[in-house]
């Protein structure tokens, strides 16, 4: 039996390929320097869970079992002691097992996943239609995958039935052009790791590998479409409808209806149009609501997004924001490619149960707002979540970021500064908190301090930017400011964490 030992194995990425590969017959060890933090046991308990040792990142797991192979990832420095402990065992990269393990399995339709945002859950949303569609796929995510959670699984990686396998491709080192799968989505291109030329020649090497067919975002396939192989099946999607589209989205909205009214102390039978009480047959009420007034003592209404695509094709979506529309439009079109039913796609893209960290809701504070938890870090998924956000909140948006790391927050500053500028409004606030500090070498610049400095000195309104020291403090700001309606989302990504603040926020 072949023995791997994981470096890093507490991470999203390295945790999902560790439980794959012991589920496929390897024996693997690891190490993590975060395995005892709290909010890492729940990754941590399940790989023990599967039998896996964990052992401190300090040499002496390799050291006590001298493994086969030494599995890294691109963050893992030199100076790494399991590496200086591990002189002479061979290592591999996490992409090069998983390549491995993917010809090892003999799936006969693999799927990657890939795009500067949404990658983990177009992954996730993809395996779940497949599972609703009786599929039975494997998938392997850097994300916990709500559905497929419990017992010696985290979520990031459910085994299948061995025909389909839907994995997430990492376009931030590259590592993605070792992938040959059969069929391939990229969803878009940000400026998250690379500028958009040197990204458009990443994705154009991944896509010469894959076999059959891709689904490409617009933007993308203007960038590639001159290196693409030929013979290659491409579909392109569209956020609007072109003369051209055959994959667009033609309308996206919130539906609202009410479920309970109450009037006169009774709840009262709703009238067919699903807007008002059956007794109120003049619409009064909707019409003395324009000028603050009601004759309803209270109402629940529910709030469904709707999608409409190009064809007619029209779904509720599981979850709200324009992007989750892009999302489902691209699996409708892989799926369509690969031969499924359409109506049958359509109907299993309703339900997706989500992922972990993504547009989840975390309670509501003393204060009445509401508090979700988002794992946005950078401009573009930052900008997709305040919309959403924006959907779910009827006051004041506080928005908390924590910067994953010195070296991409400085990447992202200026156009992050630009996205913001235009989409908060006066009374939204925008707040950093310190950048995330995992170890290893940094600069330590940009910090938080200076960033917001310089947003304040450029922004039309300075308010709305904000930073504080530590979480305690903002903590306080945040309950002593908000009201009912107002929504709190806290965002950041690697902090394991940010997920037990959000919920600390609640009553």
């Amino acid at each position: 039996m072949i023995h791997l030992h994981f470096i890093g194995i507490g991470g999203i990425g390295m945790s999902g390929l560790a439980a794959m590969c012991a589920d496929s017959g390897y024996r693997v060890t690891g190490s993590d320097r975060g395995a005892d933090r709290p909010e890492n046991r729940r990754i941590i308990d399940a790989l023990e869970l599967q039998g896996i040792t964990i052992y401190p990142q300090d040499g002496s797991g390799v050291r006590a079992s001298r493994p086969d192979f030494l599995v890294y990832s691109t963050a893992i420095e030199e100076d790494n002691p399991d590496f200086l402990a591990g002189e002479g065992i061979p290592r591999l990269h996490r992409s090069e097992l998983l390549e491995r393990v993917i010809g090892e399995s003999h799936f006969n339709c693999t799927i990657a996943v890939t795009g500067s945002c949404g990658k983990s859950t177009v992954t996730a949303y993809l395996a779940e239609t497949l599972t609703n569609l009786g599929a039975d796929p494997a998938c392997l995510d850097g994300a916990l995958i709500k559905r497929f959670r419990g017992g010696r699984f985290a979520g990031n990686y459910r085994p299948g039935g061995g025909k389909y396998f839907v994995f997430e491709a990492d376009e931030s080192d590259k590592s993605l052009v070792r992938y040959s799968p059969d069929y391939a989505i990229v969803l878009n291109m940000g400026t998250d790791h690379y500028d958009k030329a040197e990204l458009a020649r990443v994705f154009a090497e991944f896509l010469r590998h894959v076999r059959k067919g891709a689904v490409l975002e617009r933007g993308v396939y203007e960038a590639v479409r001159d290196l693409l192989p030929a013979g290659l099946e491409i579909r392109i999607i569209d956020a609007e409808p072109r003369p051209d589209s055959r994959y667009a989205v033609v309308d996206y909205r919130i539906a609202t209806r009410a479920e309970a009214i109450y009037c006169h102390g009774r709840r009262a039978r709703i009238a067919p149009s699903g807007d008002r009480a059956a007794l109120d047959a003049e619409g009064a009420n909707n019409l003395l609501s324009i000028y603050g007034l009601h004759s309803e003592e209270c109402r629940i209404e529910s709030r469904t997004p709707l999608a409409e695509f190009t064809g007619g094709r029209r779904l509720a979506l599981p979850q709200g924001g324009f992007h989750t529309a892009m999302n489902a439009l691209a699996i409708d079109a892989l799926l369509e490619m690969i031969g499924f039913e359409t109506e049958e796609v359509l109907e299993a893209l309703e339900r997706f149960d989500g992922v972990w960290r993504r547009n989840d809701f975390a309670g509501t504070t003393s204060s009445g707002a509401l508090v979700y938890d988002d794992y946005a870090h950078n401009p573009e998924k930052i900008l997709a979540c305040l919309r959403a956000m924006r959907e779910l909140a009827s006051g004041d948006l506080y928005a908390v970021f924590q910067p994953h790391g010195f070296k991409p927050f400085g990447f992202m500053r200026d156009e992050l500064f630009r996205d913001l500028e235009g989409e908060l409004r006066a009374r939204d606030r925008f707040i950093l908190l310190p950048p995330y500090y995992a170890g290893g070498t940094s600069s330590f610049q940009p910090t938080a301090e200076e960033v917001c400095r310089e947003w304040k000195a450029a922004s039309r309104r300075p308010e709305r930017f904000m930073t504080f020291p530590d979480r305690e403090t903002l903590t306080d700001f945040l309950l002593l400011s908000t009201h009912p309606g107002d929504l709190i989302v806290i965002m950041g990504a690697r902090d394991n964490s940010l997920s037990d603040f959000a919920a600390s926020l609640s009553c």
